[in-house]
């Protein structure tokens, strides 16, 4: 039951969060590009890959309240600030427009920008832990 808990903290986090950075790029750059989104996931990647560096050691030991915090961090905050659904469809909007290849430097840039910023955060997270 303690687990569902933690999820739901991380994820009344992580919705209004993503909301408001979504907004706040839009003030600040338009729609021309999905900003937000590319923000929220690339902020995800590196915050997930930092917690699952810092479980290996900081986990090691059954460490029940590392687990809770674990848990809401990176299911809860980390699950409800990402946005793959968001992610695919700006994809397929930007594939639509007379320049059809920005979708798919929007899609492999994401995901290579996403491992990188995964496998730092890993590593930073392996290193403090």
């Amino acid at each position: 039951m303690i687990v569902w808990v933690a999820v739901m903290i991380g994820a009344a986090i992580g919705a209004p969060t993503r909301f408001a950075v979504d907004r706040f790029m839009i003030r600040r750059r338009g729609t021309s590009w999905p900003y937000g989104t590319f923000v929220v996931n690339q902020a995800g990647s590196l915050i997930l890959g930092f917690v699952t560096g810092l479980s290996l050691t900081l986990a090691a030991g059954g460490s029940t309240p590392w687990h809770f915090a674990s848990t809401m961090i990176g299911t809860g905050f980390c699950g409800a600030l990402t946005t793959f659904s968001g992610w695919t469809s700006q994809i397929y909007d930007l594939s639509r427009r007379p320049l059809r290849w920005t979708g798919t430097m929007y899609a492999l840039g994401s995901v290579l920008l996403g491992f990188t910023l995964a496998t730092v955060g890993y590593a930073l997270g392996s290193l403090l832990g």
